[in-house]
C-alpha cells in the first residue's frame, strides 16, 4: 500500500489513525478541484486591459506601450499559472461508520485511491 496506508482483514491504518473493518459501513470516493477558477478571469481581464491601454498609448504621439505591454505579460502569465492550477483535481477516499464520517485519505492518483477503495471492500467482504 501507499507510504503510511496499510489494509489488512482486521484494521485499515492511514499514518496515525485507524478503522477497524468490520465497523466500516461504506467506502466513498470523491473528487474535487481545491483550486477554483476566479483568478484565471480576473488576471485574463486585467491582460485584456493592459493590452488595451498599450494600444490607446500607441494611438496618442508621445504615448509609450512598454509599461502596460509588460502588466499585459504579467497578468497573462497569471491567469496561465491560475489556469494549470484549476486543473488539478484531488481524489478523498471517505470511510462511514455507524457513528461517523470521516476523510481517511486524499491524493491526486485516481489510480491509487480506487485501488485502496478496492481492497477495502475486499476486506470487509471477508469480515
Amino acid at each position: 500500500m501507499t507510504g503510511n496506508v496499510q489494509i489488512d482483514d482486521k484494521f485499515a491504518r492511514f499514518g496515525s489513525k485507524s478503522y477497524a473493518i468490520n465497523k466500516i459501513n461504506s467506502v466513498d470516493v470523491r473528487s474535487h478541484r481545491p483550486h477554483g477558477q476566479a483568478v484565471v478571469y480576473v488576471a485574463g481581464l486585467l491582460a485584456l486591459i493592459f493590452v488595451l491601454a498599450a494600444l490607446g498609448s500607441m494611438s496618442v504621439p508621445d504615448g509609450s506601450p512598454g509599461v502596460s505591454l509588460v502588466l499585459a505579460a504579467l497578468c497573462g502569465f497569471w491567469a496561465y499559472w491560475a489556469w494549470q492550477r484549476s486543473k488539478i483535481v484531488e481524489y478523498q477516499l471517505f470511510l462511514m461508520t455507524s457513528s461517523s464520517e470521516a476523510q481517511a485519505f486524499v491524493t491526486r492518483d485516481r489510480d491509487e485511491v480506487v485501488a485502496l477503495r478496492q481492497h477495502i471492500e475486499k476486506a470487509m467482504a471477508a469480515s
